[in-house]
């Protein structure tokens, strides 16, 4: 049975944070216009052979990571976004690794624009209690992760959230799993994988 994360969320049981560097200006070049949905990472490329896709990729839109920030994210040039769940059918008490993964991909209109629109969502998303920030090394052309510890049906749980930035498409990455289950270098190569997606064109 699928843990009831939005009901999670909704209580403000977990709550994810983000930030990450960028730069300011309204110029730059699209470096990457194709389709996002052709840049998410897809079901055979995930670590685990049990996850199975919960929502299909669908359009999102500017506050697919942080409502509050929706005009200034559609101001810093969003073109549009896409999102996609996967989703591990395990005992959430017994569980290792990521129960459920929602992955996106924001084109924005330039590369600079991206770039500040990954400041914004940093301010914003880094403003809310609870966050640890995490290194996530090197990543894309800058990313940044943090983890919120809270509780599902009274087990400690684990919420990671990574935000990198590709040429004019900031990525993101949110994680669920239980506490002591769940770390961030096993999501890590998903993020990397779908770097290399987009570097792949």
């Amino acid at each position: 049975m699928r843990v009831p994360w939005g009901t999670a969320r909704a209580l403000g049981v977990l709550v994810l944070a983000a930030v990450t560097g960028g730069c300011g200006g309204n110029g730059g070049t699209t470096t990457l216009d194709g389709d996002p949905g052709s840049y998410l990472i897809t079901l055979s490329q995930l670590p685990s052979p049990d996850f199975a896709v919960y929502q299909a990729v669908k359009p999102v839109g500017p506050g697919w990571l942080d409502e509050a920030s929706s005009t200034a994210v559609r101001k810093d040039g969003l073109v549009r976004a896409v999102a996609v769940e996967y989703y591990r059918d395990e005992s959430f008490s017994t569980s290792n690794g990521a129960i459920t993964l929602t992955v996106a991909v924001a084109s924005f209109a330039t590369t600079t624009g991206a770039a500040t629109a990954m400041l914004n969502l940093g301010t914003a998303l880094d403003a809310r209690s609870g966050a640890t920030p995490v290194s996530t090394g090197p990543l894309g052309d800058g990313g940044h992760a943090t983890t919120t510890q809270g509780t599902v049906e009274g087990v400690g749980a684990l919420q990671i959230v990574v935000v990198w930035r590709v040429d004019n498409l900031i990525n993101s990455l949110v994680a669920e799993g239980r506490l002591g289950g769940l770390q961030l270098d096993q999501i890590l190569p998903v993020a990397t994988a779908q770097t290399a997606n987009e570097r792949a064109g």
